[in-house]
């Protein structure tokens, strides 16, 4: 057998103990620290200021004041439409009518007014100047009386008259002679009798007429004369003067009633056509031919374009980081690789506590001033560089961050 040699321990020289690396292990977590809060600083320093927000926009109900029966759909949801474009027309139902008869009112008003600025024509001038001359000449004639000719013939009528008379009394004395003789019959007695009687009448009824223009007009035919003629000349005189002024202006009156209805009825039909009062984009539209629409109610709702915005608070302690016109980015999710323009439009003048939709209860606690960042890109356009068919759009509800440098 082989021999085994003998195993000796180490010597005491060879294995003493080790140095501890635990120091070195500390002293490099120190200086990576240090470092990495040295390179956290440096960052703080550089890294702007961060705001988050959302995307607002402002929105328009359109409608009619006069409602009606819906005939044309103009326009779809989603559509852009300019200033001034046609989304809906309603039925006019009877309003052709009632302008037509409101064109006609204004009309006979219009006639009534142009009568009485003008007056009374030439032909009733002159008509009225002649009943004015004829009633003062009927006035002088009675006054005057009867003339000498007419009395003279009045005269002349009453000897005949009692020439008639005569001769009738005498014929019917002789009848009564005749009839005590037999002569006649009683018949032609009474003949003889009347024919006196109407003789003597016709004579009483001459004389009358004499006396009567021998005596003059009575007062009363006199007063009654006068009074015919100054009604007359009064009537000559309101013909010359022309309308009242309270007549224009009532006939003014009626014209402008009319004009008002007239043009009130114009609006009315204006208003069956319902139009984009800007540009914009119709985000709701949900009408179709033959519906109802009331009065005064929302036919659709539309998205100003010019109008998107980012309503932000910005603590107390760094509102002097933004000023009213200046321009900052605004990035959104939707789109992390591009960033939009956004221009500061209005910064609140009073400061409020934040809004519980913030994170932490410090944030909510600190006083902050609301602002509202207008956005003049991110409408559809294209992005920067990018082929003209892609486009980044805005939408009101997006998540957006304002960035603002230090």
């Amino acid at each position: 057998m082989t021999a085994t040699a003998p195993i000796t321990a180490p010597s005491a020289e060879k294995t003493g103990p080790r140095p501890s690396a635990r120091p070195f292990v500390l002293l490099a977590v120190a200086v990576a620290a240090a470092l990495a809060y040295g390179g956290y600083r440096v960052w703080e320093g550089r890294r702007p200021y961060e705001w988050s927000g959302t995307v607002e926009a402002r929105t328009i109900a359109v409608g009619s004041r006069v409602g009606g029966r819906i005939k044309e759909v103009l326009a779809r949801e989603g559509q852009r439409v300019p200033a001034g474009a046609r989304l809906l027309i309603l039925e006019p139902g009877d309003l052709e009518a009632q302008r037509l008869m409101a064109q006609g009112q204004l009309a006979e008003a219009q006639a009534n007014l142009d009568k009485l600025v003008r007056g009374a024509r030439p032909e009733e001038i002159d008509q009225a100047r002649a009943r004015a001359q004829t009633a003062v000449a009927a006035l002088e004639e009675t006054k005057t009386g009867a003339r000498s000719e007419e009395i003279a013939e009045a005269s002349a009528r009453l000897v005949a008259a009692q020439v008639t008379a005569d001769k009738a009394k005498l014929d019917d004395d002789r009848a009564r002679k005749l009839m005590a003789t037999g002569a006649i019959s009683q018949s032609e007695l009474d003949d003889a009798n009347t024919a006196l009687e109407g003789a003597i009448a016709q004579r009483e009824a001459a004389a009358q007429v004499l006396d009567e223009l021998k005596n003059g007009s009575r007062r009363e035919d006199i007063a009654q004369a006068q009074a015919r003629a100054s009604e007359a000349r009064a009537s000559a005189k309101l013909v010359l003067a022309g309308s009242r002024v309270e007549d224009i202006s009532a006939g003014q009156g009626q014209v402008d009633a009319a004009k008002g209805r007239l043009d009130q009825i114009g609006t009315m039909l204006d208003e069956l056509t319902i139009r984009a009062p800007v540009a914009a984009r119709v985000e709701s539209l949900d009408l179709r031919p033959g519906d109802i629409l009331a009065p005064n109610a929302t036919a659709a709702t539309l998205l100003e374009d010019e109008q998107l915005y980012v309503r932000i608070y910005v603590p107390e302690t760094q509102i002097g980081r933004i000023q009213l016109g200046q321009e900052v980015p605004v990035s959104v999710d939707s789109f992390p690789a591009r960033t939009f323009r956004g221009v500061v439009e209005h910064i609140n003048g009073v400061g409020e506590y934040s809004p519980r939709n913030l994170q932490t209860a410090d944030e909510r606690a600190d006083q902050v001033f609301a602002a509202r960042i207008g956005l003049r890109e991110g409408r559809g356009e294209a992005a920067p560089g990018a082929a003209a068919s892609a486009t980044d759009e805005l939408r009101a509800g997006m998540a957006a961050f304002i960035h603002v440098p230090k």
